[in-house]
């Protein structure tokens, strides 16, 4: 029995230490500092839900130890749970409350409801244990007044939730605090409170001005787009606003939908690098300085503090901030230095307002981080007013200031110029005084020039309108020799019928007086068919004439229904005729050879229709080309005899085509020969007046060019070179 005594002892002691750590642990505050004090120990936490976890009576003692001011991220057993409730005991020494008023403040990152002493005192959200029906928000320094309790003992029950699968992004150098609480006195908070108020005046007015910065230098780029530096710097100044609308979000407390605060506190963050990248290119553009390796540099760190800000929960919006401040203004503050080393005017100017910023920048970061209690930070509207404000308004002076240099310049140039201008004035007088009088010497000379060189125009055309006339009278000689071919046929018809018929009608007359009546109805049969042998050759002869008169004639624009392939025959043949007479014709001229024997091909649509044309004006070009193709054959004929010694008939027959055929509403007429052909680098020039392949004194040069006009202007076709002339008539 002594024996098991103290092995007794052993298991009360052990058994009461136990129930004693067991027991809930009391928060006792027996003082309070000036920057208040945080309640970050002794809390418990347990999931679920149950209205019984609200009652100060409720025994927690089995719950699990937890430090709700830590970050959201680093409590893995809250987020799984969705729901539950902390706890903490409070214990305040009751001469605090003699000496001031109490309250609380607030940070949470969810939904949240806080009994004090079982009585529901806030609520933040609506707390659910169906995510889909919670709200969730995000609040802070939400003041909550300490109520007097019995023995100044208190019970803080917290109902929480938190939102599943939210992106978590840390502001500032805050975390996301599960459930933040501090105690300070009533009148702390109301100094508090008026300094908050006064930040958010501060805030708003930056956005303010920072608008309308942005608006006025975006007006004066595009009233003077040379200038890029209002445009980088517009751009720089309107992001700048977007960041502070955001922070004006943040401050206010009207937007406290939590997924909706996240994104815009990811964008905040992605902001920052834009601003200062836009500042920089606009101190570049100012200062005329192409970019260097610095600035490239400079860009590839901004990148890769982007890439961690997005990829590292735990960096938060200073890093990226922070970060690309230092980067790019050490950039800015390298081409201010210069451009002041430089003696640039004005970057003076731009180097105090940096030297401003990167100071209000240095107090802000110190302020930050070496205030422990995140709900209760030092005034920090100097600092914020110092980084935010000089940049813009100092680099909006200077823009001004060239602006204002630059008008007064042009402004003095101007002026030189009107005086410039007053003093040529004069003289400009004078010169327009010479000018007139020389101008109206010239317009007397230009008049004599024109009159002479009209009365030299007129005597161009009438001499122009003698050689086509000429021309025409030439083609009529042509057709005159095989005229007189052709005529000459129907002419021995028409003599030898009428000798017969004179013999004819002496032996009828002898048959009458021996009235032997069946020989006179013989003779009169016979007389009767050599008088219509004569009057049909006598129309041809009287056919052939007329045309020889229709060719003379200056011009006709008469059109009438004609059977193309019949002209076209019959031309041909007068055109060989002519070709062959002996007049006049020389040894060794391709024109005239009584003994030319060329071989013709005719290739007529039988069913072609009667074409409306002017004969005698399509007969003419029809001359002229055969009378061409005649010249070709036989010029390359006698340059075989002359290389051969003597003629060859059977080494080259010479031989002329004429064709007609219709293309689709059109009739082509077509002239080919085997001559010599034209050498392919004047076929260009063939339809130009007077241009002539011939030698001087076998050719005008008028013949295919009045064929191209009389086709191209009187008929509405066209001419073209393939191996032939063709001419499509409309």
């Amino acid at each position: 029995m002594k024996q098991l005594l103290p092995f007794i002892l052993v298991c009360l002691t052990i058994y009461g230490a136990r129930a004693q750590s067991d027991s809930a642990p009391i928060f006792r505050i027996d003082s309070l500092p000036p920057q208040g004090l945080l309640l970050d120990k002794g809390w418990r936490w347990h999931a679920g839900d149950n209205p019984e976890f609200a009652k100060p009576d409720f025994d927690d003692s089995g719950w699990e130890s937890i430090n709700p001011a830590r970050d959201i991220t680093e409590l893995p057993q809250v987020r799984r749970a969705g729901i539950g409730w902390l706890r903490l005991h409070i214990q305040v020494d009751s001469a605090i409350f003699t000496q001031q008023a109490l309250g609380m403040r607030v940070m949470q990152s969810g939904a949240s409801e806080l009994f004090i002493n079982g009585h529901l005192r806030q609520q933040l959200g609506m707390v659910s244990p169906h995510a889909g029906e919670a709200k969730f928000v995000f609040k802070y320094k939400n003041l909550i007044g300490l109520p007097a309790a019995a023995n100044s003992a208190y019970v803080l029950a917290v109902r929480f939730a938190v939102q599943p699968h939210l992106p978590y992004n840390r502001f500032a150098q805050n975390s996301n605090f599960l459930y933040l609480v501090g105690i300070n006195d009533m009148e702390r908070f109301s100094i508090n409170r008026s300094n908050h108020n006064l930040f958010v005046s501060f805030v708003f007015t930056s956005i303010g001005i920072f608008f309308i910065l942005s608006l006025l230098h975006f007006f004066f780029f595009l009233f003077y787009p040379s200038q890029r530096a209002n445009l980088y710097f517009a751009v720089s100044v309107l992001i700048y606003c977007f960041y502070w609308m955001i922070l004006g979000l943040f401050q206010v407390n009207q937007l406290t939908n939590l997924r909706l605060l996240m994104y815009l506190g990811w964008l905040r963050g992605a902001l920052c690098p834009f601003i200062y990248i836009f500042l920089v290119k606009a101190l570049y553009a100012t200062f005329d300085l192409p970019k260097s390796s610095y600035f490239r540099a400079s860009l590839v760190a901004c990148g890769l503090l982007m890439v961690i800000y997005l990829t590292n929960y735990q960096t938060g919006v200073p890093w990226i901030e922070i970060g690309s401040a230092v980067v790019m203004l050490a950039e800015a503050l390298r081409l201010t230095i210069s451009a002041v080393s430089r003696k640039r005017r004005g970057s003076t100017i731009v180097l105090a307002g940096l030297g401003m910023a990167l100071l209000g920048m240095v107090g802000r970061i110190v302020n930050d981080y070496t205030t422990w209690l995140p709900l209760n930070r030092a005034f920090i509207l100097p600092y914020d007013l110092l980084r935010s404000w000089p940049i813009p308004i100092f680099l909006s002076i200077y823009l001004a200031w060239e602006f204002a240099f630059t008008s007064k310049s042009l402004s003095i140039q101007l002026a030189t110029v009107k005086k410039l201008s007053a003093q040529t004035l004069a003289h400009e007088q004078e010169k327009q005084l010479i000018l007139a009088q020389q101008n109206e010497t010239l317009e007397k000379k230009v008049t004599d020039r024109t009159a002479q060189l009209q009365q030299s125009l007129n005597t161009l055309k009438a001499t122009q309108s003698q050689l086509i006339q000429k021309e025409k009278m030439a083609s009529l000689g042509e057709l005159t020799a095989g005229i007189a071919h052709e005529i000459q046929n129907p002419l021995n018809f028409v003599n030898n019928f009428a000798e017969v018929s004179a013999e004819l009608a002496e032996e009828l007359q002898e048959s009458a007086k021996s009235q032997n009546m069946e020989a006179v109805i013989d003779l009169s049969s016979y007389l009767r068919d050599n008088m219509g042998y004569i009057a049909e050759n006598g129309q041809r002869a009287s056919a052939i004439v007329r045309s020889m008169l229709e060719h003379s004639r200056s011009s006709s624009d008469e059109r009438r229904p004609t059977d193309l392939n019949a002209l076209a025959d019959e031309y041909l043949r007068l055109a060989y005729n002519g070709m062959r007479r002996s007049e006049g014709c020389t040894p060794g001229d391709p024109a005239r050879d009584p003994d030319f024997q060329v071989q013709l091909i005719t290739d007529f649509e039988n069913t072609l229709p009667p074409v409306e044309v002017a004969p005698q004006e399509i007969g003419r070009v029809l001359l002229n080309l055969c009378n061409n193709a005649f010249y070709a054959v036989r010029e390359k004929q006698y340059k075989q005899v002359a290389v051969a010694g003597v003629a060859d008939e059977g080494t080259y027959q010479p031989t002329v085509w004429i064709s007609t055929r219709r293309v689709q509403s059109q009739v082509e007429l077509s002239v080919k020969d085997n001559g010599s052909g034209i050498p392919e680098g004047i076929r260009d020039k063939i339809f130009q007046p007077f241009f002539t392949t011939k030698p001087t004194g076998q050719g005008t040069g008028l013949g295919l060019s009045l064929s191209y006009e009389i086709i191209t202007k009187g008929h509405g076709g066209r001419c073209s070179w393939k191996q032939n002339l063709v001419a499509l008539l409309n």
